[in-house]
């Protein structure tokens, strides 16, 4: 394509796309977007001059600088960038909203807008300013082609569907592949003839002025014939109108009683390039054969890309009173929009539209000079004398005659020779230079500018947002980090307290069992020595019953000694042994009563100890759950301050960077209306210039006319005449004072309307800021506002939720209790059946990190 390869040959061609080369274009796009958006991939600033073309005509997308890779197929976003020209509706309400967000279907919105944009050079709403088309996308309804008459049903169906403002309702791009415009494509021939026109050779030939010869100037133009013919379609309707008012209408002048005013048709756009010539006839019986160049039928060539301003140049009668012939016939030029260009006939002339000034708040200048227009000027009605069939001058503006503004305008004739599958085709195109069209040109550069100073303001915006949004995620995962180091680290805490507490109590219990099996060993040997000691004791008083008995027998008669000792001996020894076992078994009975009592003891104490420590353990346990608890609390406390702050530096970047565009739209628009009010000036200087000269030379005419008329009538004496002469001419003198006096209340009338319009251009700027300002506030109020109620609902849950947790571990402590106290009453039973059974009684109840948790 021409120009780096964009898809706009607009730039080289000076005209816009044929429908099948934008079929072409349309479906190689729909392929490449359903490509990007199967990897999940939104362009986000889709137009012509990012759609590069190859030389075998094949279409590749470009300028992936503001494209959004998301994660997920359904992932949406909610940044406000791209062209404004091309925005989607719905991205243009995330610059102040951001509960909208947009996906793949946006790009969707900028191929219908981009279609329009090559079929008519320039995308809808061109001649607003960008800050203005955002707001109306927003609230106008879908843009259409200018003139749908000129394109298919299924282009314009095919627009419809795209440009569907309910991004659910819009298709996707695989949908629309099977839309009817599109899927009939199967080659890529009507591209690669675009691209072999737009790299043809140009000769290009400019003409200062149009005589008379000029008129019937030929555009010749040799076309394949057969299959190669060109296609009607790529032919302007502009063009056939134009042939047919040519030919119809001869080129002659109008009577001079006849007044000629330039009349604004009707606009149909046709593109800012020159009128390309319509295909030549094809010789019957050859289509096969080689390519027969045939003599096209001669037309004036009327240009689609000049822009002249008449409507406040009216023609003016020279100093000879006739009229000439150049000056006889009418301009040839476009209207003043680039996509447009008007025909229209009056009195067998083609005439051209006014410049219609392409920013907010501009005035038409045909509507401004609506005022402008023919003055009949004639004597007074003593004389008799009309003068208004002989003059058509527009003495209230001072505008020069057609033969003057022709004398400015310049002619530029473009041949290009390419060759299209071995065929030479060659193609004259015509186009009218003037100095309003570089006016033109330059109110488009600084459009241009303006839209590239907010484009840098809004990589800008992007690159802020996307670094506060990087913050804050940065914030937040810090934030979760911290809180869970927290945790872990209160719960760690506990858990080393619970181990101490373990550790102490098996230290303690350990301890006490110890002291107990020492206790036991003292007291047991205590108690045997005293046993001994009273078993000795027990001993002597046996000993000393056994005197007894022997001093009760000795006192016996001798003969009964023996008989008596013996069985008084007898009965001592059993009665020895009995009271032996007794005492010895009496004793075995007080140290097995002393040992169960010390051990009761020793248990009781364990008891204690062990429900001591149980109870402590517990109370861990509740100061454990409940530091956890309050810290969750906290935690959702700080959150919730950490995203209500974050949402606050979010807006407040939006706050700002609205602010800073703001600016940016102020500035430009104080630049436009200083631009307005200079050209203003500039243009009532040129007439307050022209006006003395165009008076002297009318005044110079009107004189000789009238002393023609008093020479034809021949009444009068010579003092007579030179009288009415002398009064003619002071009434002449007053007439041109009335002239410039009317001239000055217009100038001052039309800087007032200016000073007013630029005034109310402002104000109606400050407005829209300001209602985006507010609309930023209240958005973030009612954000800030739902952000509370949702963490106070979610404050609320988690309260809910926290009751029967702390009924859960109430619970299993109440149950770690009375397992305690069961095993000890099952324990006492079990000594109470076995007395033999060892004396360890202690258990141990280990909680665990996870069982505290529970």
């Amino acid at each position: 394509m021409p120009r780096s390869g964009t898809a706009g040959p607009y730039g080289k061609l000076d005209r816009g796309l044929t429908e099948p080369q934008i079929q072409v274009v349309c479906r190689q796009m729909l392929e490449a977007l359903t490509f990007l958006h199967g990897k999940k991939i939104i362009h986000r600033d889709l137009k012509a001059g990012n759609v590069l073309m190859t030389l075998e005509g094949d279409i590749r997308l470009a300028d992936f600088g503001v494209s959004a890779k998301n994660l997920k197929t359904l992932q949406k976003r909610d940044s406000f960038i791209g062209t404004p020209y091309w925005m989607a509706p719905e991205v243009v309400m995330c610059e102040t909203m951001k509960d909208t967000p947009y996906d793949y279907k946006a790009d969707i919105w900028s191929l219908g807008i981009t279609l329009i944009e090559m079929a008519q050079v320039e995308p809808p709403h061109h001649e607003l300013n960008p800050m203005r088309v955002l707001l109306k996308i927003a609230k106008s309804d879908p843009p259409t082609l200018l003139s749908p008459s000129k394109w298919s049903a299924e282009f314009r169906d095919f627009l419809k569907t795209a440009l569907d403002k309910n991004p659910e309702t819009r298709p996707s791009a695989a949908q629309l592949l099977e839309h009817p415009f599109v899927s009939s494509v199967t080659s890529n021939k009507a591209l690669r003839e675009l691209v072999a026109e737009a790299k043809a050779e140009v000769m290009e030939e400019i003409e200062d002025g149009r005589d008379e010869g000029d008129e019937e100037d030929a555009v010749e133009a040799a076309s394949p014939l057969g299959n190669h013919t060109r296609d009607s379609s790529e032919v302007s309707q502009l063009s056939l109108d134009a042939d047919k008012l040519l030919k119809e209408s001869p080129f002659t002048s109008p009577p001079p009683s006849q007044p000629q005013d330039g009349v604004n048709g009707p606009s149909e756009p046709s593109g800012d390039g020159a009128l390309p010539t319509s295909p030549p006839d094809v010789a019957p019986g050859n289509e096969n054969g080689p390519a027969v160049p045939v003599p096209l039928r001669k037309f004036r060539p009327v240009s689609m890309g000049a822009r002249i301003q008449v409507s406040e140049e009216q023609p003016a009668a020279d100093q000879s009173g006739d009229l000439s012939p150049a000056a006889s016939r009418s301009q040839r030029a476009s209207q003043s929009r680039p996509n447009s260009s008007a025909l229209e006939t009056l009195g067998g002339e083609l005439t051209n539209g006014s410049l219609e000034l392409p920013a907010p708040g501009a005035r038409s200048l045909a509507k401004r000079d609506s005022d402008c227009g023919s003055i009949s000027t004639s004597g007074s009605a003593d004389f008799g004398t009309s003068l208004s069939a002989d003059l058509s001058v527009n003495k209230e503006s001072g505008c020069l005659s057609i033969k003057d503004s022709r004398l400015h305008n310049k002619t530029l004739k473009r041949t290009r020779k390419f060759v299209v599958d071995g065929v030479e085709v060659s193609i004259t195109t015509s186009k009218i230079i003037s100095e309003d069209e570089k006016k033109d040109e330059e109110m488009r550069f600084l459009r241009r500018q303006e839209l590239r100073e907010l484009r840098l303001l809004q990589k800008e915006e992007h690159r802020n947002q996307t670094q506060l949004s990087s913050k804050h995620e940065l914030q937040l995962e810090q934030m979760h980090k911290r809180f869970e180091q927290e945790i872990n680290a209160k719960k760690k805490f506990f858990d080393i307290e619970l181990e101490n507490l373990e550790r102490q109590q098996k230290q303690q219990v350990e301890k006490m069992e110890q002291d107990h099996a020492v206790r036991r060993r003292e007291e047991a040997k205590r108690i045997r020595l005293e046993q001994e000691r009273d078993y000795a004791k027990f001993q002597e008083q046996l000993k000393l019953m056994k005197k007894e008995v022997k001093n009760e027998v000795e006192k016996l008669p001798r003969q009964q000694r023996k008989e008596s000792m013996k069985q008084k001996m007898e009965e001592h020894a059993q009665k020895k042994q009995l009271l032996d076992r007794e005492f010895v078994a009496k004793q075995k009975e007080d140290l097995e009563l002393a040992m169960k009592r010390i051990t009761a003891d020793n248990r009781r104490e364990i008891c204690d100890k062990e429900r001591e420590c149980l109870t402590r353990k517990q109370e861990l346990l509740r100061d454990r759950e409940a530091a956890l608890w309050e810290m969750e609390e906290n935690h959702l406390q700080e959150r919730h301050q950490l995203v209500k702050q974050q949402l606050k530096d979010q807006y407040f970047l939006q706050r700002h960077e609205l602010l800073r565009k703001h600016e940016k739209e102020r500035e430009q628009m104080q630049r436009y209306n200083q631009r307005m009010t200079e050209q203003l000036k500039v243009r009532q200087q040129q007439e307050k210039a022209r006006l003395p000269k165009i008076q002297r030379s009318e005044g110079k005419t009107r004189m000789a006319m009238y002393k023609k008329s008093l020479h034809i009538n021949g009444g009068g004496s010579a003092a007579e005449q030179r009288e009415k002469i002398k009064q003619f001419s002071q009434q002449e003198e007053k007439r041109q004072k009335a002239e410039r006096l009317q001239q000055q209340q217009k100038h001052e009338n039309q800087m007032r309307d200016m000073v007013a319009q630029c005034e109310s251009n402002m104000s109606e700027l400050q407005q829209l800021q300001n209602e985006k300002c507010h609309l930023l506030i209240e958005h973030e109020t009612q954000k800030l506002k739902a952000l509370d109620e949702s963490h106070n609902q979610n404050l609320k849950e988690w309260r809910d939720k926290l009751r029967p947790r702390k009924k859960a571990l109430e619970e299993d402590l109440n149950q770690k209790k009375r397992e305690q106290e069961m095993f000890f009453k099952m324990n006492e039973e079990t000594e109470c059946a076995n007395p033999t059974t060892p004396n360890k009684v202690t258990k141990f109840f280990p909680y665990s990190s996870a069982d505290a948790a529970s």
